[in-house]
């Protein structure tokens, strides 16, 4: 009897050095490939800013495209400001254009002054030049040697007067033009104040406009839905979370160096990155950091009595590749 467990204890310790060369060979020996599992980052979709909840489209569970709308949101405090703006741009339109309207009437006016001017000077230089004529006409009936002297001053006087008249019509014409020009340049500059108010509440309305656009919630890559937080008609508020999501592909992958491995890897070394159960998938990575010694994960353990330890490698991998899930992989 005694005998038989002392054999049935050899033998359970050639076993267990048999399970650790088994363990060693596959582990331990020198290479340049290591293994290592894919994992996926679950995403929470988030809201910027309180909303209700228009609808809800998926259900968890479900698998999404790029693209795919999951949440529709509106927001009644970014309604009000938009119409609001939308009301300030009319206001503003309104206003240059009853400015215009304005200008063009205070425009009319004056130049309705400058003809009334210049009629007054017309009329009043052809009273004087009457005057010249029918003094002229006088003339002819008295004698020369008592006229000649009078004639002249009062020749003189009267283009003394008709010059001044001219002189003082051009005065008042340039005092109307001095007022058109300050018209104009006041006009100018109510409308440039006018114009920047409505490009700024133009900017501000596409830029409220295209955060409304952005209330709603699309899918941007192959997911699964984790879980769905919210429900139809209910008010959220600000970075409340309203939807999870899981990557259908993996979104990085860390490999373990176990044993006697090379460890010549370095920081943004290249590496493929190769399923072992579907060798046909594969993808290019980056090693962006190493970790420390940890108890490898179970998909890798290849027994139940022996628990193995790896180095952690960090490798990025591009966002769109076909490895699977939690899957194991061979690194090179």
């Amino acid at each position: 009897m005694m005998f038989k467990k002392i054999n049935s204890f050899y033998l359970f310790i050639a076993l267990l050095f048999a399970g650790l060369f088994a363990v060693n060979s596959q582990y331990f020996k020198g290479s340049k490939s290591f293994v290592g599992v894919t994992y996926s980052k679950v995403y929470n979709i988030n809201i910027e800013k309180p909303a209700v909840v228009k609808n809800v489209h998926v259900v968890p569970g479900q698998t999404v495209e790029p693209g795919e709308i999951l949440v529709e949101l509106e927001s009644p405090q970014l309604n009000l400001e938009i119409q609001k703006l939308r009301k300030e741009l009319e206001i503003y339109e309104s206003q240059k254009i009853e400015q215009q309207k304005l200008l063009e009437s205070e425009l009319e006016l004056l130049e309705s002054q400058k003809r009334i001017i210049r009629n007054e000077i017309e009329n009043e230089v052809e009273l004087l030049q009457r005057r010249i004529q029918l003094n002229r006409s006088l003339t002819d009936s008295i004698l020369a040697n008592r006229t000649t002297n009078l004639e002249d001053d009062t020749l003189g006087t009267l283009q003394l007067q008709i010059k001044s008249i001219r002189q003082k019509g051009e005065l008042e014409l340039e005092a109307v033009n001095i007022r058109i020009a300050d018209l104009k340049q006041d006009h100018t500059f109510d409308q440039s104040q006018l114009e920047a108010k409505i490009e700024l509440a133009r900017q501000e309305l596409n830029w409220k406009m295209q955060e409304d656009r952005n209330l709603n919630k699309y899918a941007t890559f192959s997911g699964v839905i984790e879980n769905v937080y919210i429900k139809p008609n209910e008010q959220v508020q600000e970075f409340t979370s309203l939807i999870s999501i899981n990557p259908v592909n993996p979104t990085s992958v860390v490999g373990y160096l176990v044993g006697k491995k090379d460890r010549s890897q370095q920081l943004g070394q290249t590496v493929t990155v190769r399923s072992m159960e579907h060798p046909e998938l594969q993808t290019t990575g980056s090693i962006i950091g190493f970790g420390s010694v940890v108890l490898l994960p179970e998909v890798l353990q290849k027994t139940t009595t022996i628990q193995t330890f790896g180095l952690e490698v960090f490798i990025e991998i591009p966002e769109k590749n076909d490895l699977p899930v939690g899957e194991k992989i061979i690194i090179r």
